[in-house]
């Protein structure tokens, strides 16, 4: 007994120093946690006033086999704790989206995507010819994807390509994309729909885009050998990988063959955890919005509605960006607003028509006679934003004023225009970097949104010179241009 109380001393104390270290180095919720648990093993256990490791001739041994102890146990949580628990929550979180579809129409669409995917893949023979698999999140991680693509089919035109979306908002507008062979729902990443996934389609190479970590797919991946690449991603040091807690998360990553990420920053981090297998390339998306910005892309609309006016597009907005923007809902004839909802289901719309609680134009039903006078033109499909943005004289890019989501700003900073954004942009390098630039805003509320709006109406000076720092950091990432 004098043993087993002996060892659990040593074992909370070992657990104590090593606290104590995470304390050092987590952030202000972690500091919290561990010291809540400090307190409670001090106050029951009074190990502050074990000096056992320090004093035994036998604390070396102790420590390697607690160490030792220690590697076995976090690699039975990592490699079956984890999965089972991240098994079990799809399983019960499936029925949840079930119900959740009822009263969503995108989730719907989510849903109903995935019912056939196994009919569509099967039409499509993807178990035969050879096939390399691209997955992305939805559309600004397709146009990061669509460079690759393109560059993939010019020099294995004997592959094919498989494209699959996890968001319904990405796969209903490029569900045509011509230089994918097959564009399908990503499946559910249950273990069962993984493995018949993988076991039916014949992928050679597999590429996801930012973001896209799932468990089960990389692990399926990696059992059938299929080389894995994680494609433009980035890392941020409160990310899962890098917490005290991440040692579950850190392995996912182990299942990817190489990493293209965007930045040094994120090399540095994914070196800390022992990943050396990584290259830093410049953001895939920034060659394709400098060659979408330099292309054709006039619009007979929006030649009619703006008539030369100077004009104010929103793009990718929430209803949290229509807070701080609602003096520009009321008509102003030096300015023609145009505003493009993230989403356009048409209880959405209805909702944005009667918070302006003025006459509007809609894109679906616009007339020239009747629309053209209109001082607000709302885009009610998806597809047109990134050529209406090259109608304007400055923008604003929706999703910051949201903790969750900054939508794409290198679509308008590639036609040399101002952008103001919300206020959460730190996770987003481009953002971080075009405002260092001095060629975009961040806003926190409707009086800063106001102010800067008139600045940019009334300042030409202004407008040029934020304008010309986006293009020029467009310039500098882009390997195409001339």
């Amino acid at each position: 007994m004098l043993y087993i109380e002996v060892g659990l001393q040593v074992l909370l104390k070992v657990f104590y120093l090593r606290a104590v270290d995470e304390l050092n180095r987590g952030d202000s919720i972690q500091n919290r946690l561990v010291d809540l648990l400090l307190d409670l093993i001090v106050l029951t256990f009074k190990v502050d006033h074990l000096n056992l490791l320090h004093n035994s001739v036998y604390a070396t041994k102790l420590k390697k086999g607690i160490c030792f102890t220690q590697l076995i146990l976090k690699t039975i949580f990592d490699e079956m704790v984890f999965r089972f628990l991240y098994n079990i929550a799809l399983t019960l979180f499936y029925p949840v989206v079930q119900i959740a579809a009822l009263f969503s129409g995108k989730i719907a669409l989510f849903m109903a995507g995935r019912r056939d995917i196994f009919g569509l893949l099967k039409l499509k023979e993807v178990d035969k010819g050879t096939w390399v698999w691209f997955h992305v999140a939805s559309l600004g991680e397709f146009e990061q994807a669509r460079p690759l693509m393109e560059a993939f089919k010019t020099s294995f035109s004997n592959h094919k390509i498989l494209l699959t979306f996890f968001s319904p908002s990405g796969y209903e507008i490029q569900k045509q994309y011509d230089l994918a062979d097959c564009v399908c729902y990503l499946p559910w990443d249950s273990k069962k729909n993984v493995n018949r996934f993988l076991d039916f389609c014949n992928i050679k190479l597999a590429l996801f885009i930012k973001y896209e970590f799932w468990p089960n797919c990389f692990d399926g991946l990696s059992k059938r050998k299929i080389p894995t690449y994680s494609v433009s991603s980035i890392f941020r040091p409160e990310q899962a990988f890098f917490s005290w807690y991440g040692g579950a998360f850190r392995n996912i990553l182990l299942d990817i063959n190489h990493f293209f990420v965007q930045n040094e920053s994120s090399k540095s981090l994914l070196n800390s955890i022992g990943i050396d297998q990584v290259t830093v390339n410049a953001d895939t998306r920034v060659d394709r919005v400098y060659k979408m910005s330099r292309q054709n892309n006039k619009l007979e609309l929006m030649e009619d509605f703006t008539a030369g006016k100077k004009c104010f597009v929103a793009g990718s907005t929430w209803p949290e960006d229509h807070d701080i923007m609602e003096h520009l809902f009321k008509k102003e004839n030096q300015l023609k607003v145009v505003i493009a909802p993230h989403e356009v289901d048409h209880k959405s719309i209805e909702k944005l028509e009667k918070r302006m609680g003025v006459d509007c134009a809609k894109w679906s039903s616009y007339n020239s006679e009747k629309d053209r006078n209109k001082s607000i033109l709302i885009i009610d499909n998806i597809g047109q934003l990134g050529k209406v943005y090259s109608y304007a004289s400055f923008a604003y890019v929706g999703g910051g004023m949201k903790k969750n989501g900054l939508h794409n700003t290198l679509e308008p900073a590639a036609y040399g225009i101002p952008i103001i954004i919300g206020e959460h942009y730190n996770r987003y390098e481009e953002a971080v970097s075009l405002l260092k630039r001095g060629g975009m805003i961040s806003v926190k509320s409707a009086a800063e949104f106001k102010e800067i709006t008139h600045k940019l109406i009334n300042d030409k000076k202004l407008t040029h010179q934020m304008g010309e720092n986006n293009n020029q950091y467009i310039l500098s990432l882009s390997l195409i241009h001339i």
